[in-house]
């Protein structure tokens, strides 16, 4: 009988507890549950295991919570969403609050608009000397990838084709060239290796760019633009033995795409075939995926293709 009076003294004790938390907007762990969608076990592992949230106490030692915890487990849940590991979140979420995480957009939008100007503007003065210190302060700060995106690719589009372009070109392709020569000896352990191919020496920068990514990823490069004919690529793709070829298609070969791509099937070996004219012909005849071989439009979309074949 004695246990039992206490038994009800203490769950009173902790109703009138709870009841006066309740005026300064702090709720228990059920109510954060209900409000989140989130059981209250995962909402305990997320405190323990991870530090993901920092429960206020009553004097018990119960938890209590408030909106801005139900706000921090809308954001954890933004990022598992995304394919974040529960283990990575804290970080994300630590480095910034919603409104700074929006200033740090706006604040980067900026700068890499910046930086397109001035390549821009070095270009039109035909500074060599600026055109490689930004390419080396922004390649040695982003992936190449994201350097490739929001710098290189729509800075070059901004800039008139002409003499400027070409000299603009030249010391990108100098720099890059560089940044390969460099990571190839990194890289010389990779599982993974690409050909990568055009004719003519057409589409070099593209070619370098291509190399630059997939370097990046820790995948080894061979970089042959010289062939002057398409089925020159056969005997390259079969004593090389590479894991994907990445094709530059120019423009006189969009009138051939039936027997090129005929040709690459006969590689078995994933390839990605890339022009905006052999794009169109190959689309005209419902042929942009043919067994492992991809037509892209997009240099920089053919590459990414390219890698996403080689992790599967």
């Amino acid at each position: 009988m004695k246990d039992a009076k206490q038994d009800f003294s203490e769950k009173q004790q902790q109703d009138n507890e709870l009841a006066a938390v309740s005026a300064t907007n702090l709720f228990p762990i059920r109510e954060l549950s209900l409000k989140t969608g989130v059981n209250s076990v995962t909402l305990r592992a997320w405190e323990r295991r991870y530090g993901l949230l920092k429960p206020k106490r009553t004097g018990k030692g119960h938890r209590l919570y408030d909106q801005a915890d139900v706000v921090r487990v809308e954001a954890i849940m933004k990022w598992i969403q995304q394919g974040v590991a529960v283990s990575k979140v804290r970080a994300l979420l630590d480095q910034s609050n919603e409104q700074e995480s929006m200033a740090v957009g706006v604040q980067s939008d900026n700068e890499w608009q910046q930086w397109r100007e001035d390549l821009v503007a070095a270009a039109n003065q035909y500074q060599e000397s600026k055109i490689e210190q930004l390419y080396q302060q922004i390649f040695s700060q982003y992936p190449a990838e994201i350097a490739v995106r929001d710098w290189l690719m729509p800075s070059l589009e901004m800039i008139p084709k002409g003499a400027e372009l070409a000299f603009t070109e030249s010391v990108l392709l100098a720099c890059l060239s560089n940044r390969i020569s460099s990571m190839k000896v990194q890289q010389k352990a990779a599982d993974k290796e690409v050909l990568i191919t055009g004719l003519s020496c057409q589409r070099l920068l593209s070619a370098y760019v291509a190399a630059a990514m997939l370097l990046d990823k820790g995948v080894r490069c061979q970089l042959i633009m010289t062939p002057q004919h398409y089925e020159d690529w056969r005997a390259l793709v079969q004593h090389l033995k590479v894991d994907a070829v990445l094709a530059f298609c120019e423009n006189e070969l969009a009138n051939r795409v039936e027997d090129v791509l005929d040709n690459m099937l006969e590689w078995q070996t994933t390839t990605v075939a890339v022009g905006a004219s052999f794009w169109l012909a190959a689309n005209d005849l419902s042929k942009i995926k043919v067994g492992q071989v991809s037509v892209m439009s997009d240099s920089v979309e053919g590459i990414k293709a390219c890698i996403d074949e080689l992790n599967r």
